[in-house]
């Protein structure tokens, strides 16, 4: 039973990860905010963002060509064949939340001038369907753990089975001795 359990487990816990990926990018004002759509690196990908309750699509990219479906007379987006939607010169007006095929984007935009490091991914926050960040870190935690009660029980069983064959082993060499004639 708890053998069939561990796989199961496991597959949920992808496929639930996988699912509800949500990522969050801090930028600062002026710098270029990169967004990654998850995991996903080739194919098609629509970029939309939440605008006054409303979800507005920005771009498209289908094999390597990009199509807008919004005024852009600052060519401030921009994508490419890696499915990334970058924001060149990003503002406070550019903060919010940013969907696409696989994930959803949460983009915080902070004040100043110094040029920032690399956008940080953090873990997996609050998304609209009710997953809060402690979820999948305790079904991450239980599926971690449930991995090494396997592997503990999996030493455990075959220390058992080697000290029994140890034990089998030494018996019918006792047995051997017994039986040979003494000299």
């Amino acid at each position: 039973m708890e053998l069939k359990l561990l796989p199961c487990l496991l597959l949920y816990g992808h496929l639930y990860i996988t699912h509800c990926e949500f990522l969050h990018v801090r930028q600062r004002e002026g710098n270029i905010a990169t967004l990654h759509c998850g995991k996903l690196t080739k194919g098609n990908v629509t970029w939309s963002r939440d605008v006054s309750g409303q979800r507005v699509d920005i771009l498209t990219t289908r094999n390597g060509e990009t199509t807008k479906h919004i005024a852009d007379p600052g060519r401030r987006y921009g994508s490419g064949a890696d499915l990334v939607l970058s924001i060149f010169r990003v503002s406070q007006s550019d903060a919010g939340r940013y969907y696409c095929s696989g994930a959803t984007v949460e983009l915080t935009v902070t004040s100043g001038v110094r040029p920032s490091p690399l956008p940080v991914s953090t873990l997996p926050e609050e998304d609209s369907g009710g997953v809060s960040v402690v979820e999948p870190v305790l079904m991450f935690g239980g599926v971690g753990l449930a991995a090494l009660m396997f592997l503990l029980a999996t030493v455990a069983a075959g220390r058992v089975i080697l000290h029994q064959a140890w034990l089998a082993g030494w018996t019918a060499g006792k047995e051997a001795v017994q039986l040979s004639p003494s000299e």
